[in-house]
C-alpha cells in the first residue's frame, strides 16, 4: 500500500494509515469518496456463515459481508476495488446459486469490478502483482486483460530483479529504527510508525528468504499468481 502511495501520489486525506485512521466510519467514509479503492488488512471468510466474512478493521472492528449487502451500505461511484486480503472470495455455493464472498458484497454495495484473492498470499507477491496489475491498467488494458499479465509477470519475475527492491527496503527498515525515539508512545505518529516499521522488516525477512534460496523464479509456483481474480465489468 505504501509504494502504491508512492508510485501514484495518493494524498494522504485519501488514505486510512494505523489503528487510529482505520475505522470502519472512515472506511465507509473513505469508500463513499473515490473512485479507486486499494484494501490492504487483514480479512476472514466464514464458511460456515459467509454472511459473517469480513474485513478486520482497527480495535477489532471489522465490516462484514451482510453489512455491504444493506441498502445503508452505498457506494455508486466505485468503478474499482481491490481487495488485497487474504481469501476474500472464498466462499462455498451451498446456500445460493452463487457464492457469497466479500467480493459480492462490494459488487451489491454498487461496485463495478473486484479483484481479490482465493487464498493467502505471500505480502510480497501481492505487493508486487499489485503494482504490475496498475501499471497495466495505466496502459489502457480492461480488466481482465490487466489481471492475465500481472499474474504472467509475477511468475516470470526473477530472484536478481528484487535486488534494488530488497536495498530500499533494509535501508527504509533501518531508517525507521533510527526514527523510533522521535514519536512518543501512544501517539498517532508511534502507531503510524509502528505499522510501517513491521510491514518493511516483515518484507525484509521474506526478501531474505528468497535470498538465501536457490529458485531463479520466486514466484512461478501458482500459489503465488493463481490466487488472484477479477469480478464485475471489464
Amino acid at each position: 500500500g505504501e509504494k502504491l502511495a508512492q508510485i501514484y501520489n495518493i494524498p494522504r486525506e485519501n488514505r486510512l494509515i494505523g489503528s487510529n485512521q482505520a475505522t470502519t466510519k472512515n472506511y465507509r467514509q473513505l469508500a463513499q469518496q473515490v473512485q479507486v479503492l486499494h484494501s490492504c488488512h487483514h480479512a476472514e471468510s466464514r464458511l460456515d456463515n459467509p454472511l459473517e466474512s469480513q474485513l478486520k478493521l482497527a480495535h477489532g472492528s471489522s465490516i462484514t459481508l451482510g453489512q455491504l449487502m444493506t441498502p445503508s451500505w452505498r457506494f455508486p461511484q466505485l468503478v474499482e476495488v481491490f481487495l488485497s486480503c487474504c481469501e476474500t472470495n472464498l466462499g462455498t455455493p451451498s446456500l445460493t446459486d452463487d457464492i457469497l464472498t466479500l467480493s459480492t458484497g462490494f459488487l451489491c454495495a454498487g461496485a463495478r469490478s473486484v479483484v481479490s484473492t482465493l487464498w493467502s498470499v505471500n505480502d510480497l507477491a501481492t505487493a508486487l502483482f499489485s503494482i504490475f496489475y496498475y501499471q497495466q491498467r495505466q496502459e489502457g488494458r480492461n480488466r481482465p486483460e490487466a489481471l492475465q499479465k500481472a499474474q504472467i509477470q509475477l511468475r516470470e519475475f526473477r530472484k536478481i530483479d528484487l535486488n534494488k527492491i530488497f536495498q530500499e527496503v533494509e535501508a527504509r527498515e533501518k531508517e525507521l529504527i533510527v526514527n523510533r525515539k522521535k514519536y512518543p508512545s501512544g501517539s498517532i505518529e508511534h502507531e503510524q510508525w509502528k505499522l510501517e516499521y513491521n510491514m518493511y522488516a516483515k518484507l525484509n525477512r521474506q526478501f531474505k528468504e528468497i535470498e538465501n534460496s536457490t529458485q531463479q523464479f520466486p514466484f512461478s509456483d501458482p500459489h503465488y499468481w493463481a490466487a488472484f481474480i477479477c469480478h464485475g465489468l471489464r
